[in-house]
């Protein structure tokens, strides 16, 4: 006799485990600032970025807009690490993963760099003195 396969049970999830990208475990998020990692369905890390104080919100954008998340076959999963420095946990995520990997950003993160735009210096406008102005004629001076 054929058995139901359990449900996945969000009491016993701790963020770092990894956990399906679904609206359900979404729903289940604190709205907290945290660190989090996308990957795929063997866990290759894709993305890593910071929730902007908004966990569950970041999540819910990212799972709605493919453009930011393209479909993957087997879904996508992800990990979370609660944080009240989310700049300093990023980075240490981000250091610990190009570490790993040669130097190299997560696939994602790669290309949200390359499409962000340059910023140039602010050329600032220098004052220069009027010189005094010299009159041209073509009289001849009268003596």
């Amino acid at each position: 006799m054929a058995c139901p396969l359990l449900t996945l049970s969000l009491v016993f999830a701790r963020p770092d485990d990894w956990q399906p990208l679904t609206p359900e475990v979404i729903a289940a998020l604190p709205e907290s600032p945290a660190v989090f990692e996308v990957a795929n369905l063997v866990r290759t890390v894709l993305f890593i970025e910071r929730a902007h104080g908004k966990l569950r919100e970041r999540l819910t954008s990212l799972w709605q807009d493919p453009t930011k998340l393209p479909v993957r076959p087997g879904g996508h999963y992800f990990r979370y690490e609660l944080t009240a420095r989310e700049e300093e946990a990023l980075q240490k995520r981000l250091g610990s993963y190009r570490k790993r990997h040669r130097g190299v950003l997560p696939p994602i993160n790669r290309l949200a760099e390359r499409l962000r735009p340059v910023e140039r210096p602010v050329e600032r406008k220098v004052e220069r003195p009027v010189a005094e102005a010299v009159i041209f004629s073509t009289v001849p001076a009268q003596a």
